[in-house]
């Protein structure tokens, strides 16, 4: 599989102190990796880290990222956009193209259409000419979702993304990504390791270290041992989860190393 980003030894934090330590990591074509771990673990600065948003105190971040169209689409955990503004849903997708240096008048039919597709996909086409101030948080949600995808990232990263989505979305969303997977890497970070685990091939959980477990398939057991205080509830079909008190004296240095042989078959 081909290596789309490497972290090594990376330790990272901001000006009250280090957040990240010694995290080594690779992600590479077609991983589905769910991102777990307590608030303050440092899941949102591992996605800065990825974006090259802020650097590391120290190691190496590495993207390969030579050839031509966007790197990476991301979704924030909330999305902020003036509803007043008289910017309609379609337009609102294809501003995920700017990155790729397009404005307002140079996009062409192909992206029109493809911004369309993408909003078809999601199940809201129909909103395509309407404003942002016409639509539900939920579809909102739904249209920055098609934003994040229309550029045909080879990284697509996702911070919460079923916030302000209901229940029966939530699943169609999931299975979406599984075909957006065939496509691009993804990377979803969630407080609810039971639903995602339904979905993603393999986990990470994020507390000042980053542990790796190379399936979808997770006990609470395994959890402890990685130092992730989450505990897994079943609830109907798909187990959910909850956070319990976490103890950080005993946290010791682990590292999340790729293992390129692994077949990611989804189970």
């Amino acid at each position: 599989m081909k290596e789309l980003i490497q972290l090594n030894n990376v330790t990272a934090g901001y000006d009250n102190g280090i957040v990240l330590r010694d995290v080594t990591m690779s992600i590479v074509q077609h991983d589905f990796i769910g991102v777990i771990g307590p608030n303050g673990g440092g899941k949102t600065t591992l996605i800065k880290l990825i974006l090259g948003l802020i650097k590391p105190f120290s190691g190496s971040i590495k993207r390969f990222d030579n050839e031509a169209g966007s790197f990476i689409g991301y979704l924030p955990q909330q999305s902020h956009i003036d509803r007043k503004f008289p910017i309609t849903v379609q337009d609102i997708v294809l501003s995920g193209l700017m990155s790729a240096g397009k404005g307002f008048n140079r996009y062409t039919f192909r992206d029109k259409k493809l911004a369309i597709d993408l909003l078809d996909q999601i199940g809201i086409s129909h909103l395509a000419a309407r404003t942002a101030a016409e639509l539900s948080g939920g579809q909102l949600q739904r249209v920055f979702i098609c934003r994040a995808l229309i550029s045909s990232p080879k990284l697509l990263i996702l911070d919460e993304p079923n916030t302000f989505v209901d229940n029966r979305f939530e699943h169609e969303m999931y299975e979406l990504l599984q075909e957006f997977n065939k496509k691009m890497a993804i990377m979803i970070i969630s407080h609810d390791v039971g639903t995602i685990s339904y979905f993603v091939k393999t986990i990470a959980c994020v507390n000042t270290n980053l542990h790796y477990h190379p399936s979808n398939i997770i006990t609470e057991e395994q959890l402890a041992g990685y130092n992730c205080p989450l505990q897994i509830i079943t609830h109907g079909n798909i187990p959910h989860t909850v956070l319990q008190k976490h103890d950080h004296s005993h946290d010791h240095d682990e590292h999340f190393i790729h293992d390129h042989s692994h077949d990611h078959k989804h189970e």
